[in-house]
Order: structure tokens, then sequence, then C-alpha cells
């Protein structure tokens, strides 16, 4: 795979991810999130806002996708269980320590932090097939 594909597929991955994100977070666990800013101390304000706050919940996926598409690349074998296996990689390194230092720092409750990530889990899983079906298809490159 080429430099010019794997910006492509990380665009491809970036936007799919965050959509998916967003749905899932909004209404499959909306309420739970709800519940979370019902509790948050009326004090709290947020340490960025507007276009920083928005970018610094878009860029992580981004950040994972290249990583997933980049490492994918450089794999002699790359086959759906390359796929899952490196989101799986990257969901335990990425998403998972990433709430685990958000919860144990206060910020966020264990349950919706549970909940968050595992739906980044699935989202991964069912959509990381797609690449190395993609590239079977069109060939090397």
């Amino acid at each position: 795979m080429k430099a010019p594909a794997i910006v492509i597929w990380t665009l491809v991955f970036g936007v799919l991810w965050n959509g998916l994100g967003w749905a899932g977070n909004n209404i499959l666990l909306g309420g739970a999130w709800d519940a979370v800013s019902a509790t948050a101390s009326p004090d709290f304000t947020p340490p960025y806002n507007g276009l920083m706050r928005e970018a610094m919940t878009l860029v992580p996926d981004f950040l994972y996708a290249f990583a997933f598409v980049w490492l994918f690349a450089q794999f002699r074998e790359q086959t759906v269980l390359t796929s899952i296996s490196l989101v799986a990689v990257l969901w335990v390194f990425g998403v998972a320590i990433t709430y685990l230092a958000i919860v144990t720092s206060g910020f966020l409750p264990w349950n919706i932090a549970v909940q968050t990530s595992l739906l980044a889990l699935t989202i991964f899983l069912v959509t990381a097939p797609m690449l190395p079906l993609a590239v079977r298809r069109r060939g090397p490159g």
C-alpha cells in the first residue's frame, strides 16, 4: 500500500469511526451521558471551548485510523485476521488505557467509560475487515 492509499484509508476510517462513535454515544448511550452531565458540578467548565474542544474529540479517531492503516500496510499478510488483531491492540493501548486514565483522574464515572470503550471496540471490530477486503479487491498499492 502506497502513501496516497494510506492517507485516503486513514481519512475513510477516521470519518467512519467518528460518525459511528457520535451515533453510538448520542443514540445508544445518550441517556448514560445525560446522567453523567446531570451529576457534573455546576462550577465545572471544560478546559477548552469551541473549536478546540471539538477538535479534541475528533482527532483521536483519525490518529487511531492512521495507526491502524499504516501498521496494516506494513504486514505481508494483509488479512481480515490481521486487521482485527490490529484494532484489538489499538483499542487496548489507545482507547482502554485512555479511558482508564480519565476515570482514575476523576473526570468520568466507570460505567460510562466502560460502555463507551466497548462501543469503540465494537466499531473497530465491525469495520476493520473493510480494509483487507478493499485492498484485496483493488490489488497492490
